[in-house]
C-alpha cells in the first residue's frame, strides 16, 4: 500500500478499535538499540514508489514498487528487473515451488512468476485492490487482503476466489501473515490496528501498533515485525500482543546506524530473512507520501541474535 491511494481520498480517520485492544508500546533498550542497526541495499531508486517484500528459500528478494515492476536481488546484491507488465504491484508471497505470487493493487488480479521470469495470470476476478498475500502451507490456499473491499479473500487450489472474512474492523487491509501455528494476521493501512483471523474468518482486535497507518508485516519464530508507514517506524508484536518499536523516531528521515541513531522514511514492505537475523524493508524517499518525484530504496536490519 503506498501512495497512490491517498490521492484518491483515502486519509487515515483515527485509531479505529483502539480502545478493544490497547498493549504498552515499548522503545528498544539501549542494549539493543546498540545491537540493532540498518544500512542501504540498494542506492536510491528513482520513478518508482513501495509494494510489498518477499525473499525466498534461496534468499534471493522480491521487491515491488506499487507500478508495473518487481526486482529481484540477489543475496550478492545484484539487483534486476525480474518481472514487468504489472499495474500496481503491490503485496506478494512465494509459494513452496519458489515461485512469486504478485498482487497488482489496480487491476485486480494476481500473477505467477516462475524462478526463470516467465508471468502467467493466476487470479483475474474477484478482488477489490488486493494488497498483502499469504499462503497457508497445509492447504496451499492463498489468503489476499483486499484493501477496497475491506475483505479477506480466500482463493483455492482450484483458483475460485471467496470471501474468507469481512468486518468493520478491517480498514484497508494491507499486510497479512501467518504465525507458527497457522493463525492469520492483519495490518490495516487506514488505522493502527493488527487484527487476527480465526479458521472461520471472524475478526477480532490483537494489537495497536504505532499511531498511524500501518504497512506489511512478517513473522519470524515467536514474533511479527510490522512497518509503521506513516510513523516512519518499524516494531515488533509478540503472540501475546506486546507491541515494542525496535526503529525509528517517528520524525522521517533516512539515516542509517544503529537503531538510537537510525530514521526511516514511509516503510512499507517488509520480508524475515529466514535463515539469519535480518529484515528486508523498502522505503518511499519522498518528502510526503503524495509527491513527486518517486523514489524507492532498499534496506537491510540486522537484528540481534
Amino acid at each position: 500500500m503506498t501512495t497512490q491511494r491517498r490521492r484518491r481520498g483515502m486519509a487515515l480517520p483515527g485509531l479505529i478499535g483502539v480502545l478493544l485492544c490497547m498493549p504498552a508500546i515499548f522503545a528498544a533498550s539501549a542494549h539493543e538499540s546498540s545491537r540493532l542497526s540498518i544500512h542501504a541495499l540498494t542506492p536510491i531508486i528513482e520513478g518508482h514508489q513501495v509494494g510489498g517484500v518477499a525473499i525466498d528459500l534461496a534468499g534471493s528478494l522480491y521487491v515491488a514498487d506499487f507500478g508495473d515492476v518487481v526486482w529481484r536481488i540477489t543475496p550478492e546484491g545484484k539487483r534486476e528487473v525480474f518481472t514487468s507488465g504489472l499495474y500496481g504491484a503491490s503485496g506478494n508471497a512465494i509459494d513452496a515451488q519458489g515461485n512469486l505470487l504478485q498482487s497488482s493493487y489496480y487491476g485486480n488480479f494476481i500473477t505467477k512468476v516462475d524462478r526463470l521470469g516467465h508471468a502467467t495470470p493466476l487470479v483475474t476476478t474477484g478482488l477489490q485492490g488486493p494488497v498483502g498475500i499469504a499462503i497457508d502451507r497445509k492447504s496451499g490456499d492463498l489468503y489476499v487482503a483486499n484493501c477496497n473491499g475491506n475483505t479477506i479473500a480466500r482463493i483455492g487450489a482450484d483458483g475460485a476466489v471467496s470471501t474468507f472474512a469481512r468486518s468493520e474492523l478491517l480498514r484497508c487491509p494491507n499486510g497479512i501473515a501467518f504465525d507458527r501455528d497457522g493463525a492469520l494476521y492483519v495490518a490495516n493501512f487506514r488505522n493502527n490496528q493488527m487484527l487476527k483471523v480465526d479458521s472461520t474468518g471472524h475478526v477480532t482486535p490483537f494489537a495497536s501498533v504505532s499511531a498511524k497507518g500501518l504497512g506489511h508485516l512478517c513473522f519470524k519464530k515467536d514474533r511479527f515485525f510490522v512497518t509503521a508507514f506513516e510513523s516512519h517506524e518499524v516494531y515488533e508484536v509478540t503472540l501475546d500482543g506486546a507491541v515494542r518499536r525496535i526503529l525509528g523516531t517517528g520524525k522521517r528521515g533516512l539515516v542509517d546506524g544503529t537503531a538510537a541513531r537510525a530514521r526511516l522514511t514511509y516503510p512499507n514492505g517488509i520480508a524475515c530473512d529466514p535463515w539469519a537475523p535480518r529484515l528486508y524493508i523498502n522505503e518511499y524517499v519522498n518528502e510526503s507520501p503524495d509527491g513527486r518525484p518517486r523514489r524507492a530504496i532498499v534496506r537491510e536490519i540486522l537484528l540481534p541474535d
